[in-house]
């Protein structure tokens, strides 16, 4: 008797504490419930993220060092700096991508003068109105030069006080204004293509222009340059590609690549010759302000021939930069 009333009370307590569970749960559902319509609200009385901004910059540093080093080499120091700086606007189906990358560098190899090793001024903006869910009518402007005199340093018996200046501060710059199409693959990759794009390329300073570096110097049958030394525009189709992703939580690459190609050449058989830019930016961060960094540039362009390599009787050539650093690196 006295066992089967004990079997009686516990089952009465299950049965209690199941039901206060139940009670238990629906009151949690239904403060969970409460708790979303709030935040909801809140979130709707929130103004609109209309502007995204963010800046950084940063200084790099390589060094290599060598005492009667038997395999052979240079010691030498290097330091670069670099900036961004973004500004974008989204609002219904108006979309406005604004940026500026800047970088300046220098060099110092075993009994040689500093030299600059990274100079580069790159200004976009680009406003587009969406037709569809990824794909953009855009307008894009690019602005590209470098902000203090470059040298030639290929021909090693030329002391460094009298090497000539092969670029400067607009000399050259290229300006890049386009209309076209804005494709979004998805949120890593954007693909843009515009049939009409006008380049100009500006060379302020004579002496360089002069040189015809940036400029063809081609002629016509009469003799005649069919550009001035001092300004060249072009007209004819532009294709950019830009990925941007995250490969770990700590490793990020962006890279872009710009092509085009000059449909209304005075030279008619430099038509089918593409200008190429691509640069690739690899940062992985070792602490909160501590990155390496790995950067690219590659180029070609048909009609830049350094002076040197004319003399030669040598052509265009693809160029080529790499920088590899550790350094400090601050986003506000």
């Amino acid at each position: 008797m006295v066992i089967a009333t004990s079997i009686f009370s516990y089952a009465q307590d299950l049965e209690t504490k199941k039901k206060e569970l139940a009670e238990a749960k629906e009151f949690l559902t239904a403060a969970q419930a409460k708790v979303d319509a709030i935040k909801a609200q809140v979130a709707a009385l929130k103004p609109p993220v209309i502007w995204t901004k963010g800046q950084s910059t940063g200084v790099s540093f390589s060094s290599l060092g060598l005492t009667n080093w038997v395999a052979g080499g240079v010691s030498s120091n290097a330091i670069s700096t670099f900036g961004n700086v973004f500004r974008n606007y989204k609002k219904d189906k108006i979309e406005w991508v604004n940026n500026l990358d800047m970088s300046y560098g220098f060099i110092q190899n075993d009994g040689e003068n500093i030299r600059k090793n990274d100079d580069r001024i790159d200004l976009l903006s680009k406003v587009g109105y969406g037709i569809s869910k990824k794909m953009n009518v855009s307008a894009l402007i690019n602005f590209k030069t470098q902000f203090a005199p470059g040298y030639d340093f290929t021909i090693d018996s030329i002391a460094d006080e009298d090497r000539q200046a092969i670029s400067k501060f607009l000399a050259p710059a290229t300006l890049v204004a386009s209309l076209g199409l804005d494709y979004k693959a998805n949120k890593n990759l954007s693909i843009y293509l515009s049939p009409a794009t006008s380049k100009f390329t500006i060379v302020q300073d004579d002496s360089i222009a002069t040189a015809r570096t940036y400029i063809p110097g081609d002629k016509d049958d009469n003799g005649d340059f069919y550009y001035n030394q001092n300004f060249r525009p072009e007209l004819g189709f532009f294709f950019n590609a830009t990925f941007n992703t995250k490969l770990t939580d700590r490793v990020g690459v962006k890279s872009t690549l710009d092509l085009f190609n000059n449909i209304t050449d005075a030279n008619k058989d430099n038509r089918l010759n593409t200008d190429v830019d691509w640069i690739t930016d690899i940062t992985a961060k070792i602490t909160k302000h501590l990155d390496a960094r790995i950067y690219t540039n590659l180029k070609y362009d048909h009609n830049q021939v350094l002076a040197t390599e004319t003399a030669l009787g040598n052509g265009p050539q693809v160029q080529f930069q790499r920088l590899f650093g550790l350094g400090f690196n601050y986003k506000f």
